[in-house]
């Protein structure tokens, strides 16, 4: 609903109020690549490793949590994984987490199930991460397949979608952060009070309020 209001507020409708957005492939603006899983027969892929391994679990908020799982630079050498630079972003393809997408704050390698959008002078990181966020569920009716539908780095190449100039999507991304801010501040100070009143709670309950 935050973003969306947003949306609407900075741009208008792309129907009805075209001439601030630009209809465009996503691929052209991107380079969009995937992952690999190095084969699990090989301990020395995972043994003792140091490249931090993305897979869709730590797909889970803005930015990605720090994968589980570490590989090596063998493994990276002998498969498919590849790493990928900081200001990516990164899209569940399939599985329980589909249309779930992250940043990446770190460099790291990924699996195959998470589309890789690398790094654009284009487009704001930010601003993309809010719209795939928001539009989650349109993207995942995309999708291909029966009970578990399954976005492909093809898909998302060839898709057409409406962006702002990179202005506005600075203006945009600059309100959310600012926003977002603004409510883990609230939050912080909600968990301090609640936890003040059960303090209070037992004391009161142990006779022990002066």
């Amino acid at each position: 609903e935050l973003t969306q209001s947003l949306f609407l507020d900075m741009f208008g409708d792309p129907v009805t109020n075209p001439k601030r957005w630009e209809k465009i492939k996503l691929g052209s603006l991107h380079k969009i690549s995937s992952g690999g899983t190095p084969s699990r027969k090989n301990p020395e892929y995972y043994d003792n490793g140091s490249i931090p391994w993305v897979k869709t679990g730590e797909l889970k908020g803005l930015y990605a949590n720090e994968p589980k799982e570490l590989i090596t630079e063998e493994a990276l050498n002998n498969s498919s994984a590849k790493m990928f630079p900081v200001d990516t972003l990164l899209i569940a393809m399939y599985g329980a987490t589909i249309g779930a997408c992250s940043i990446l704050n770190f460099e790291a390698a990924t699996n195959q199930a998470c589309a890789a959008l690398l790094p654009s002078d284009n487009i704001n990181v930010l601003f993309e991460y809010y719209f795939f966020n928001e539009f989650k569920n349109e993207l995942i009716k995309m999708g291909v397949g029966g009970a578990q539908p399954n976005i492909s780095a093809g898909l998302l190449k060839n898709l057409n979608i409406y962006y702002p100039p990179l202005d506005l999507q600075l203006q945009f991304a600059e309100r959310v952060q600012a926003i977002e801010t603004q409510k883990a501040k609230a939050q912080e100070s909600l968990a301090k009070a609640e936890d003040l009143f059960n303090s209070l709670m037992q004391k009161a309950f142990k006779g022990e309020l002066t």
